[in-house]
């Protein structure tokens, strides 16, 4: 069965609901880095997170952990813009600063790290070149299921990388462990902006059925 997905238009498919479901929320998440508060319970908070703590990994390892900052979402996010005073400057900085007010007006954010005893003192078998791999793949699915979640929960959120440029910093502040790898920081909450409309490459340039472009490229070739 051939789908047509676009970004603009629902998924319509009466067969599934549950993967018409999924599909729309994917299809409707974007990067939104204006935010504003609303109401929000902590069980929904906790309900988001589950797609986080449920992901997959190798060796189900689970290498993912996240902070949740919602109490102190203002000293945090003063925090963040004293601290890149310190570090930055020009350009950058300016950039910087002009983008935090968006995130502090969210409700909560969130900071993903890895923790690396798990890669460094790998399982066998396999090396740990090999497990720093499989870690970072389990990161990324981690922050995608998340970010699924949070765009399924009528929220927004953007994937910001500031932590990389105060990542010491960080880490006293929020007093995670030494083992404990910055990978990236989700302001969220409801969305105060209409994001640009974004397109995806063709179906057909990025998804090969049965064999890759090369061997599709050599059939022509052997037709002619």
């Amino acid at each position: 069965m051939s789908i047509e997905l676009t970004t603009t238009e629902e998924l319509r498919q009466s067969d599934n609901t549950g993967l018409q479901t999924y599909l729309n929320v994917v299809l409707k998440r974007r990067s939104i880095r204006k935010l504003t508060s609303g109401p929000i319970t902590d069980e929904m908070i906790r309900h988001i997170l589950e797609a986080g703590r449920w992901s997959p990994s190798s060796g189900n390892t689970q290498p993912a952990r996240i902070v949740v900052i919602k109490e102190r979402q203002n000293e945090f996010w003063d925090f963040v813009a004293n601290t890149l005073q310190q570090k930055l400057q020009g350009d950058q900085l300016e950039r910087a600063l002009n983008r935090i007010p968006g995130y502090r007006s969210g409700i909560f954010t969130l900071l993903f790290y890895e923790d690396t005893t798990i890669s460094n003192n790998p399982p066998l078998p396999g090396g740990a070149e090999i497990w720093k791999n499989f870690a970072a793949q389990a990161m990324g699915i981690v922050q995608s299921n998340v970010w699924n979640a949070i765009a399924a929960a009528g929220l927004a959120a953007s994937n910001q990388h500031i932590n990389l440029q105060i990542e010491d910093e960080l880490r006293e502040f929020l007093g995670v462990p030494a083992t404990w790898k910055s990978y990236s920081i989700f302001p969220v909450g409801y969305a105060n902006e209409t994001p640009v409309e974004r397109s995806r490459h063709p179906h057909e340039s990025t998804i090969f059925y049965e064999h890759g472009p090369l061997e599709e490229s050599v059939e022509v070739l052997s037709q002619e």
